[in-house]
């Protein structure tokens, strides 16, 4: 039992009495082909443990679970789950989770699994919480592969000197490997959101992808960085954030770490930052 196309989904809708909820985001995939091509992008074995993020009706979760050892499947929707539950743990691998991804302990759950595999559907609107939250459970998740807005994971992606590399560009490369995987067009979905969508994988990495001795001094120096991105970087970096370092000293430093005093915060890479802030943390 799987729900593939929009006419079969209103139908249970009108028999279940379901209607999308714009609150929760809900933007369900009715493309078979869509569906199809992203499967052949998530490397699963008959060994594999999958975190399902936003199951809905199943689109994917039926065929995930052919595929894996084990299927994990969260929804917030407790219709949805009342639903889809008997129809999924019927294939005898799934375990229907009722809860927010927020709230859900990924070590606890799949204790004894090894490192696992996450998929999801991401609403739009929590789509940087869900990373963020993968990213501080990654000691548990292999890769991360989920669908997003496309513009969202264009800045994901996006490599120092692009005018829409941030401050969430350098935290998710710092911990991952992100590569846009394929384009979804937004007519893949029912209702149909508003923008296109793009697959992004995220491999986590065993260890951080630049050597910093303090990351959470890195992050502060980056944030206020990009809060004027329009500015010489130096210009936020001194303005009091950071005692004792005026705009002098700021200028030594950016010299000795052979970056142009006058860089604005989107041309420093992730090893540039690095290397600023080794230098405050030896100094402080």
């Amino acid at each position: 039992y799987t729900i593939m196309d929009l006419k079969q989904l209103k139908q249970l809708w009108r028999d279940e009495g379901f209607r999308p909820k714009k609150r929760l985001g809900q933007n369900f995939l009715i493309d078979k082909n869509v569906r199809d091509n992203i499967l052949k992008e998530i490397p699963l074995t008959g060994k594999s443990v999958v975190v399902e993020i936003g199951a809905g009706f199943g689109v994917m979760s039926f065929t995930l679970a052919d595929m894996c050892e084990r299927l994990i499947a969260v929804e917030k929707d407790k219709k949805v789950c009342e639903i889809m539950t008997p129809l999924l743990e019927s294939k005898g691998n799934v375990e229907v989770i009722c809860d927010d991804i927020l709230n859900v302990d990924l070590s606890s759950l799949t204790k004894g699994s090894g490192r696992v595999i996450v998929f999801g559907n991401i609403p739009y609107y929590i789509s940087t919480p869900v990373i963020i939250r993968m990213i501080e459970q990654r000691e548990c998740i292999d890769s991360v592969y989920i669908v997003i807005q496309e513009e969202l994971a264009d800045r994901i992606v996006s490599p120092p000197g692009s005018k829409i590399y941030g401050s969430i560009s350098c935290f998710i490369q710092f911990y991952t490997k992100p590569e846009k995987l394929i384009r979804i067009k937004k007519n893949s979905f029912y209702p149909r959101p508003q923008v296109d969508s793009s697959l992004l994988k995220l491999e986590m990495l065993k260890k951080p992808s630049v050597s910093v001795k303090d990351k959470d001094l890195m992050f502060k120096i980056i944030r206020t960085a990009f809060s004027e991105r329009r500015k010489k970087a130096i210009n936020p970096l001194s303005g009091g954030k950071f005692p004792g370092f005026q705009r002098e000293e700021w200028k030594r430093i950016f010299e000795e770490c052979g970056i142009d005093p006058s860089s604005r915060a989107e041309t420093l890479s992730l090893a540039d930052y690095a290397r600023l802030t080794d230098i405050i943390y030896n100094n402080k």
